[in-house]
C-alpha cells in the first residue's frame, strides 16, 4: 500500500474507514486564545481524547511535534486566515506542496469561503493546488462553505462541496445541514469522502449535543467529522473529544 492510499488510510480509520480531525487551525483568525495557546498541551488532550488526525498549521505542528503520535494523521493546512487584516474574511495561501512533503503530511486543507471578497482567487488557488499534488500522491481536502445567509442550507452545501469535487478534491469538508434526511441529499450528490465541520457551539445546547451532531452526520452518510471550537473552547476538550469518538466507533 502507497502512495495516496496509504495516506488517506492514516486518515480514515477502523472497520468504518471514519476519520475524527481535531481542527487546531483556527489561531490566525482568533489569535492565541484559550485552548489554542498551548498547542503541545491541546494536541495531547484531543489525541488522548480519540482523534486520529489533527488539522494544523505549519508553525502550530512545529511547535507541537511533541504531542504527536507515530500514527497521528497529519493534515497540514496550507491557506490560512489573517484575522487582523481587512481582508482576512478569506483565506490566504501560507505553505506549499515541499512543506507538505518535508513535514510527511497525509493531506494538505484550504478553505473556500464563498460569498466573502476573493473567493475566486482562492478557489484558484485550491485549483492549481491540487494539479501540483497530484504527481505526489497528497490527497487535498477542501473546505467548500457556502455563503453565509445560506450556510445551513442541504441545496447551498451540496453545490459548495460539488464545486470541491468537480475540480479534483480528494475529500471535502463542510457544513451539517442539521438533520440526517438532508444531508443525505448532500452525500448522494458528492461521491467523494465528506467530512462534516463542527461549527461553534449555540448557548442552549447540552453538553452531549457535539456527539450527537457528529452520530447524526454519519448516520446520513458523511466519513468524518472535524470538531475543532466545540472541543477546544469547552472546559474538557479530552472529554467532549472522547464523547464524539465513542458516537463514531462503536
Amino acid at each position: 500500500m502507497f502512495g495516496k492510499t496509504r495516506r488517506l488510510n492514516r486518515l480514515f480509520v477502523g472497520a468504518e474507514k471514519i476519520c475524527l480531525l481535531s481542527p487546531l487551525d483556527h489561531g490566525g483568525w482568533l489569535g492565541p486564545v484559550k485552548g489554542l495557546d498551548n498547542p503541545e498541551w491541546i494536541v495531547g488532550e484531543v489525541l488522548a481524547g480519540g482523534a486520529n488526525a489533527v488539522l494544523a498549521s505549519p508553525g502550530f505542528f512545529k511547535v507541537a511535534e511533541k504531542s504527536l503520535k507515530p500514527e497521528t494523521g497529519l493534515v497540514l493546512r496550507v491557506s490560512l486566515t489573517a484575522g487582523l487584516s481587512k481582508q482576512g474574511t478569506q483565506e490566504t495561501p501560507i505553505a506549499t506542496i515541499d512543506s507538505a512533503i518535508r513535514m510527511d503530511a497525509d493531506a494538505v486543507a484550504v478553505s473556500v469561503f464563498f460569498g466573502r471578497e476573493g473567493d475566486i482567487e482562492i478557489y484558484q488557488w485550491l485549483a492549481a493546488l491540487i494539479e501540483e499534488c497530484r504527481p505526489y500522491d497528497i490527497p487535498v481536502i477542501a473546505e467548500m462553505m457556502p455563503p453565509e445567509n445560506v450556510a445551513y442550507d442541504p441545496t447551498a452545501i451540496a453545490h459548495a462541496a460539488r464545486i470541491g469535487m468537480e475540480i479534483g478534491a480528494d475529500v471535502i469538508k463542510t457544513n451539517f445541514s442539521g438533520s440526517v434526511d438532508s444531508f443525505r441529499s448532500v452525500v448522494r450528490s458528492v461521491p467523494i469522502p465528506i467530512i462534516v465541520a463542527g461549527g461553534p457551539k449555540s448557548g442552549n445546547e447540552g453538553d452531549d449535543a457535539t456527539a450527537v451532531m457528529a452520530k447524526a452526520a454519519i448516520e446520513a452518510g458523511a466519513k468524518g467529522v472535524a470538531i475543532g471550537r466545540r472541543v477546544w473552547q469547552s472546559q474538557n476538550p479530552q472529554e467532549v473529544t472522547r464523547q464524539v469518538a465513542a458516537a463514531l466507533w462503536k
